[in-house]
């Protein structure tokens, strides 16, 4: 049916199916639609945010900076929700890459936000060459899934080693909010990072680390900054944030589409990402692409028994994204009230399912696992010949040494 969905979309115009679409939406909209959108967008601003402020520290952004990152990415995930939720009739969800950031956090120790800005162009122009070329199959051939799983990995190892290293800082709540994460898992909550949050900030609060002052509510205002454009920033931001947005976004998120029985606009998806990107690049928005690790909260039948009308969760993931966008600034400053210590375990921990499925995906295989085993180690050592980074060293290792046996049963 939703197949069925699809194609009919696509034979009307855009404008008069997000007409059509709009009108049915608020008798199509469930409860649970509701709740899965709200939930969606709360998981968000619990786990990735983390991310965020750690890469604007290591950035050295100003706080109009942050808020202004933090406001540009929520907003145009919301509006790329929005849209193609409506346009096809099918939950798209949109989100900020979350390797891409992760890889931030090392990469702007030695890169200007400048320079930031201009992979975040590079990367925009890609998508949409990519989409409307409809290269993805092809690229995803050239570089194995496996290495880019294991750069992946390397990225995120250190998030998952920091939680433990804050364990000598403290002990108790570091402890507790691990507790709490694996009994959510136990009673498989669709979001247990929110739980963890919940516990870490009590104990926070409880044992006076936490320091709130009086928040300030009001409107994101937005702050430009213009890029500029390196060879460096190239090969160590741009490169690794497209191929891993590509093999850990896109592909798992149309995946989960097509899992819930949908047809995922592949080239439209592509086009409307780079788009979005790209008018909203000197406004720090990292990129906007369909979301892989909150999409199952709103794409499965628990958002929607009918697949028909389960576009509204999209839709409503939208809404709150942007409403959650423009009060960014008060988000922030709620969070900069908690310890370190407690944020470093809440990223950590938010990052644990990727963690462990980047890993899985990147050893499974007998074929080709200690050439990803090189590029695990290559990106986690932190070694960058030439100033360029570890990521992109480790990829090259990889590729090199997956291709050798191939060479080899060629040339005899």
């Amino acid at each position: 049916m939703s197949s069925d969905l699809y194609k009919g979309s696509r034979k009307v115009g855009a404008l008069k199916a997000l007409w059509q679409n709009t009108r049915d939406f608020p008798k199509d909209l469930s409860f649970s639609a509701f709740i899965s959108g709200f939930l969606v967008v709360l998981v968000a601003a619990t786990g990735p945010i983390v991310i965020m402020l750690q890469a604007a520290d290591s950035g050295h952004f100003t706080k109009e900076q942050t808020a202004t990152w933090i406001c540009s990415s929520w907003a145009m995930s919301g509006l790329f929700g929005l849209y193609l939720s409506l346009r096809y009739r099918m939950p798209m969800i949109g989100s900020t890459s979350t390797a891409a950031i992760v890889l931030l956090v090392t990469s702007l120790k030695s890169h200007s936000i400048e320079e930031a800005v201009a992979s975040y162009i590079i990367v925009a122009v890609l998508f949409i060459i990519v989409g409307a070329l409809k290269l993805m199959p092809k690229i995803m051939k050239v570089i194995p899934h496996q290495l880019v799983m294991a750069m992946l990995a390397g990225v995120l190892f250190s998030f998952g080693l920091n939680i433990f290293v804050n364990f000598t800082v403290e002990p108790w709540l570091i402890s507790a909010m691990v507790l709490a994460y694996f009994l959510a898992r136990i009673f498989k909550l669709r979001a247990p990072v929110i739980p963890v949050l919940a516990v870490g900030t009590l104990l926070s609060v409880l044992t006076h680390k936490a320091h709130f002052h009086a928040p300030h509510f009001g409107i994101t205002h937005l702050v430009w900054v213009s890029p500029h454009f390196t060879f460096g920033s190239l090969i160590n931001l741009a490169l690794p944030m497209f191929i891993l947005t590509l093999a850990t976004q896109f592909a798992p998120g149309f995946a989960v589409l097509k899992t819930n029985g949908y047809k995922a606009p592949h080239s439209a998806s592509l086009v409307t990402s780079g788009v979005m990107s790209l008018l909203s690049a000197g406004y720090l928005n990292s990129g906007v692409n369909t979301s892989a690790i909150t999409a199952s909260i709103a794409v499965g039948e628990h958002a929607d028994p009918d697949r028909s009308t389960r576009y509204t969760s999209g839709v409503v993931t939208g809404i709150f994204y942007i409403a959650a966008g423009i009060v960014g600034s008060s988000i922030l400053t709620l969070f900069s009230a908690l310890p370190a210590a407690m944020l470093a375990g809440l990223a950590g921990l938010a990052l644990f399912p990727a963690l462990a499925t980047s890993l899985h995906e990147s050893l499974s295989e007998n074929k080709g696992r200690e050439a990803a085993l090189v590029t695990l180690l290559v990106t986690i050592s932190g070694l960058h010949p030439l100033q360029l980074g570890s990521p992109f060293w480790g990829l090259v290792a990889g590729v090199i040494l997956y291709a050798l046996p191939n060479l080899r049963s060629r040339s005899a």
